[in-house]
C-alpha cells in the first residue's frame, strides 16, 4: 500500500516539474514581454519613431534598444546578448556556417532602402561632387584639403564606403571617425572643408525637430552618377533611392534567430506592415509594400 507520505511527496515533485517546464517556455510572445535588440546606429531616429508607435500600441511590450555600430550588432547576435538585430547586410555564408555549427537558424529581409548622404557646410564653397570626384577624395588621390568624417570607425557607412565606393583601395590619410552621427554634423557644421558621411535618417525627417535642426546646420550634397542616364547632380531624395537614380542607397535589414513568436517576431511583422509608412515619412523607400511613383508637372 503506497503511504501518504508517497503521495504528498509524488504530488510536490509533479507540481516542480509542471512548474519548471513554464519556466523553461518563451517568456513573451508578438506583443508582450521584455527584449533587447541592437541597431545600427545610423537608423537611431527612424527605428527610435518605429518603437514609440510600436510600444504605444502595446503597453506590455517592452524593447530596450541598443544603437551601436554595426559590426557590434553582429557580435551582439552570435553573443547571444540579442535574437534580433538590424543591420544593412545579411548574413554571409561563413556567419551562417557560424550560427549553424551553434544552432543558430536565421532568417532576414530587407525592409527598407535608404543612402548614404555626404553633407558639407553651409559655408562650404563645393556643396555637390561627381562620384568620380569622392572616389579620388576618399583614396586621397587629388591631394586636396578635404577631411571625411564619419560616424565610427566600425559603421555600416564606414564598410559601404570600402566595399561599394572604393573596393580594393584604401581611405585617405585625411579620413577619421567620431563615435556618432551627432558628432559628425556637429564637425562639418563647423569645418568649411570636411565632407560628413551619414546615413539619410539623420537629416530626411522634416517633421523631427532633431533631424530639423541637422538640416540647419549642414547641407546635403547633390552626387553626379558615374552612368550615362542621369546627367544631373542627384540629392537623396525618396524618389531617387527608390530608382537607385541616387547612386549610394543600400537596404535595411533585420536578422532574427526566434524559434517561436515572441516579441522580436512581433516588432519585425510590424516593420514590415504598418511600420513600412513610418520608413516613408523619414524619406526612406519601403520595400515590403507597393510604391506607386508619378511624374508630376511643374508648372513655372
Amino acid at each position: 500500500m503506497i503511504s501518504n507520505k508517497t503521495i504528498i511527496l509524488c504530488g510536490l515533485l509533479y507540481m516542480f516539474f509542471l512548474t519548471s517546464c513554464q519556466e523553461e517556455g518563451p517568456a513573451d510572445n508578438q506583443t508582450s514581454g521584455h527584449i533587447k535588440i541592437s541597431v545600427d546606429e545610423t537608423y537611431k531616429p527612424v527605428m527610435e519613431e518605429q518603437l514609440k508607435v510600436f510600444l504605444a500600441r502595446y503597453p506590455n511590450a517592452h524593447i530596450v534598444a541598443e544603437y551601436k555600430p554595426e559590426a557590434d550588432c553582429f557580435k551582439d547576435y552570435f553573443a547571444d546578448s540579442t535574437r534580433v538585430i538590424f543591420v544593412t547586410r545579411e548574413l554571409s555564408k561563413e556567419e551562417t556556417d557560424f550560427g549553424l555549427s551553434k544552432q543558430i537558424v536565421s532568417k532576414s529581409m530587407a525592409m527598407a532602402r535608404d543612402a548614404i548622404v555626404f553633407v558639407t557646410s553651409k559655408n562650404a564653397v563645393k556643396k555637390d561632387f561627381k562620384l568620380t570626384e569622392l572616389r579620388s577624395i576618399l583614396t586621397g588621390q587629388d591631394n586636396s584639403e578635404y577631411q571625411i568624417v564619419f560616424d565610427n570607425k566600425n559603421s555600416s557607412t564606414v564598410r559601404y564606403i570600402t566595399d561599394s565606393l572604393i573596393p580594393g583601395k584604401k581611405l585617405s590619410a585625411n579620413v577619421f571617425a567620431t563615435n556618432k552621427s551627432e558628432d559628425v554634423i556637429d564637425y562639418v557644421a563647423k569645418n568649411d572643408k570636411a565632407i560628413g558621411v551619414i546615413g539619410v535618417s539623420w537629416v530626411a525627417d522634416h517633421t523631427d525637430s532633431t533631424t530639423e535642426s541637422f538640416l540647419q546646420q549642414v547641407n546635403i550634397a547633390g552626387i553626379w552618377p558615374d552612368n550615362d542616364s542621369v546627367n544631373a547632380f542627384v540629392k537623396p531624395y525618396q524618389a531617387y533611392i527608390g530608382l537607385k537614380e541616387y547612386p549610394c542607397t543600400r537596404n535595411f535589414y533585420f536578422i532574427t534567430k526566434e524559434t517561436w513568436q515572441g516579441l522580436g517576431s512581433g516588432f519585425v511583422n510590424y516593420l514590415c506592415r504598418d511600420g513600412q509608412l513610418v520608413f516613408r515619412t523619414a524619406k526612406m523607400f519601403p520595400l515590403r509594400v507597393n510604391v506607386v511613383l508619378r511624374q508630376a508637372n511643374v508648372k513655372h
